[in-house]
């Protein structure tokens, strides 16, 4: 497209091609050309008549204005509207800095990226400097909430170093007590928590991990440990029991308590099936099964990892609705010798509750590898607990 000059004469506009001008002579005036950027100024430009002013804030593609937000998502950009926005300081998220080259500001508003860090502070405030002085408006950044799954192992020992897995933690401050008592982490990331448990520690005792959300929600989680009183069988050598393989026996682990120890090569498709008896106790109807998990620990020698599937686990000969258990998803699963705890969905394995005043109670534990399988590994403590 041909650049154009605008020339303005006696109210009137007429435009003519650039390479016209190229045939006029020399002295030809051009007082009467007007500069179209003579005294212009860029919205973004405007100077601030007094201190900033937040109204509201808006998504970046809910361009009605229709609803205001209340919080947004870390990384995510979004419109502030309001008063003398321009000329744009600073501008923080819960005391963390945006960059402010990633903002563009008008008089009546700005268009800005919540920074994708995060302070634990959570103030829940948007701080917005211009010019001429500072604002603040309420304003809560959510997050990926914090979950904790557990202890690595319930049944570690006292005087030990336990950990507990979770996810999302690196953006919260978390208190932990024991019995009511205050204890200091030895480690933090985004996926655990770590901490020693004092010497002396009592079995069945309850750590208690607390945190507050960015909403402003105290959060609390009760991890128990070595809760022996949910054991279903205190000593698995002394329940009755029937087995079906040579490769189990029953021993005592390092932990101090019963386990099952599978060992030597079993060929595949082997079932090796064990079954424990013991007079039932009422722990949960249908309507509540699913607040409560199926719970053991394992372990695998080094060298020998788990497969990742052929364990299953069902009550009363139910294989039906027995809960096949898949190590590592589906991967295998390698403890390094180390102890692990496994929870498994009760309701999966006993949809209609487990345990009635009359009946006995029967765990049935079966394995079947899906190819010849060299194995060495124990599982321990099975028991019953209620989910936070």
């Amino acid at each position: 497209m041909e650049r154009q000059i605008f020339n303005k004469i006696k109210g009137m506009v007429i435009v003519l091609p650039l390479y016209l001008f190229t045939l006029l002579p020399l002295a030809t005036s051009c007082n009467n050309v007007t500069d179209y950027d003579d005294g212009y100024l860029s919205k973004h430009d405007m100077p601030n008549s007094g201190s900033p002013v937040i109204n509201a804030v808006y998504a970046i593609n809910d361009a009605e204005q229709q609803t205001p937000l209340t919080e947004a998502e870390p990384g995510q950009r979004i419109c502030i509207v309001g008063e003398n926005l321009n000329n744009l300081k600073g501008l923080k998220f819960n005391t963390i800095e945006a960059d402010l080259n990633e903002t563009y500001t008008e008089l009546t508003k700005a268009v800005v990226l919540i920074p994708s860090t995060f302070s634990k502070a959570h103030e829940n405030v948007i701080e917005y400097t211009t010019d001429m002085g500072t604002t603040t408006y309420k304003f809560v950044v959510a997050l990926p909430e914090a979950e904790l799954y557990g202890l690595f192992n319930e049944f570690v020992a006292a005087g030990s170093e336990a950990k507990v897995a979770g996810r999302n933690l690196q953006y919260y401050e978390f208190t932990l007590t024991l019995n009511g008592q205050p204890l200091e982490f030895s480690d933090i990331s985004d996926s655990q928590l770590g901490f020693k448990v004092p010497a002396g520690t009592a079995d069945n005792s309850v750590f208690a991990i607390s945190w507050t959300t960015p909403q402003g929600e105290t959060k609390t989680v009760t991890l128990p440990f070595r809760p022996t009183n949910d054991l279903l069988f205190a000593d698995l050598s002394q329940a009755t029991q029937q087995q079906t393989d040579k490769h189990v026996i029953i021993e005592v682990s390092d932990q101090g308590t019963t386990c099952l120890h599978f060992y030597g090569t079993i060929t595949e498709w082997s079932w090796v099936e064990l079954s424990f008896a013991q007079p039932s106790k009422k722990i949960c109807d249908a309507a509540s099964v699913s607040q409560y998990y199926f719970v053991f620990e394992v372990q695998n020698t080094s060298g020998k990892p788990l497969l990742g599937s052929g364990y299953e686990f069902a009550w009363n000969w139910d294989w039906n609705n027995s809960y096949l258990w898949n190590p590592g998803n589906g991967t295998g699963l390698d403890t390094q010798s180390e102890w692990q705890t496994v929870r498994c969905p009760l309701e999966q394995m006993a949809p209609n509750g487990l345990g009635t005043a009359e009946s006995e109670m029967v765990l049935n534990v079966g394995f079947q590898p899906y190819k010849d399988y060299d194995a060495d590994f124990r599982l321990a403590n099975f028991r019953i607990e209620k989910n936070n």
